[in-house]
């Protein structure tokens, strides 16, 4: 074989090698993903079982499916486990898992779903996009600097990236991030105190110290570019601890103040705070003592009232869902155990509109205190889609022993 020969047969040779390498590369999971499922067909529908599903923690529900994380219990192939880290899609039809996603050694930091895809960032601060059919990884997004976090969908269908030292506007079809913004020197971003409307985000921020070097802030930045729209100072970080936004997508409402969501105009100022508020429909929905009140942020003018039912209270934050109903759970008190129903009206007319009744899925008795939680549960809508609905119910006592709160799944009667 002359040298020429031997030449062009050692570069094949090299080429094929480099060729496998590239192929292993691939192929092997450098994340130590593991995904199970999907054990059975695409939910298409939540089922019509008075009670769909009983779970812990956060709840997300999408196409059929409760995508839950880490301390549930989950069925699969007829037997129970407990899920110790990840995510599992459960088949609210069968109570089944649908598929599971985890990666070893690591804990899911926040996650968030949206038709077809759920978005995972784990505690590394590595962002996952999953098929949601499938758990299958679509894109990965290594973000520094990420704890405390929450993550946001936008009207545009954008993601966000809420954290204690970053806000990151990340493209969901391929993880691409288009830009990020820093708090400031010894800031930290609320990450609970953000609120995307129709083109901008506003979070409120504050110092990291007690000495207060950071003044807090409500800063709106516009979704396209990252720029400040507009910005109001305060004195208290609690000033700026929860905004929200009316879903037409003019206002925010802050805990006592209403701003323009595109200039920051200050529209009025509240009397009465606005904690434990919902918004939706451009009306501002709160619940107390007096009753049910539906009012128009821009104008403060009462729409509707309805009054406490007798011998009830309402508990949590009132809840817009998808334009058809504003529902809130009232609470019977009697004897050892109380009562809960998820009750719906119209969101213009403040006429009833149905119910359903919320199983009570608190312990009993906390065994160190002897504590009844049975009693007085708070409760709250968490999630809703145009077939199911989820009850998280909650009790400040339970909650400051660390218990992940318990959340039911019912199908949407209203």
């Amino acid at each position: 074989m002359t040298r020429r020969r031997w030449a062009i047969a050692v570069a094949a040779v090299a080429v094929l090698a480099l060729a496998g390498c590239g192929g292993w590369w691939l192929a092997t999971d450098h994340h130590g993903e593991r995904v199970s499922g999907p054990y059975g067909g695409y939910p298409g529908t939540a089922g019509t079982r008075a009670e769909l599903g009983r779970f812990t923690g956060p709840v997300r529900l999408v196409d059929g499916l409760a995508v839950v994380g880490a301390g549930n219990r989950i069925r699969t192939g007829g037997k129970a486990e407990t899920l110790r880290a990840g995510l599992a899609a459960v088949d609210l039809r069968t109570g089944s898992a649908f598929w599971t996603y985890r990666r070893d050694g690591h804990d899911v930091q926040a996650f968030t779903v949206s038709r077809g895809a759920a978005y995972v960032l784990w505690e590394d601060g590595l962002l996952v996009r999953l098929d949601l059919r499938t758990a299958r990884s679509v894109w990965h997004r290594q973000l520094d600097h990420v704890t405390n976090v929450h993550l946001l969908g936008t009207a545009g269908g954008g993601l966000l990236v809420v954290a204690e030292q970053a806000l990151v506007a990340v493209d969901p079809a391929d993880g691409t991030v288009r830009w990020q913004v820093r708090p400031g020197q010894e800031c930290v971003f609320n990450a609970r105190a953000a609120a995307p409307a129709l083109r901008v985000v506003v979070v409120g921020s504050g110092s990291t110290s007690s000495a207060g070097a950071c003044p807090g802030r409500i800063r709106a930045y516009r979704l396209d570019s990252g720029r400040v729209a507009w910005q109001h100072g305060s004195d208290r970080l609690d000033a700026v601890a929860g905004p929200l936004v009316a879903t037409d997508d003019t206002t925010v409402v802050g805990t006592d103040t209403v701003w323009d969501a595109d200039s920051g105009r200050t529209v009025r100022t509240l009397r009465d705070v606005t904690d434990g508020s919902g918004t939706g429909g451009g009306l501002l929905f709160r619940a107390d003592g007096n009753g049910l009140t539906a009012t128009d942020p821009r104008t403060g003018r009462r729409v509707w009232r309805q009054p406490v039912p007798a011998g009830r209270t309402f508990t949590g934050t009132p809840a817009y869902l998808d334009g058809g109903h504003v529902c809130v759970v009232v609470r019977t008190t009697g004897g050892d155990t109380a009562t809960l129903r998820l009750t719906c009206y119209a969101p213009r007319t403040g006429e009833a509109a149905g119910g359903t009744d919320v199983p009570v899925v608190a312990p009993d008795v906390d065994p160190a205190s002897q504590r009844q939680f049975r009693r007085r549960p708070d409760a709250y809508v968490s999630d809703a889609t145009p077939r199911t609905v989820a009850v998280t119910e909650t009790d400040p006592y339970l909650m400051g022993l660390g218990a992940e709160p318990p959340v039911v799944v019912l199908p949407r009667q209203p």
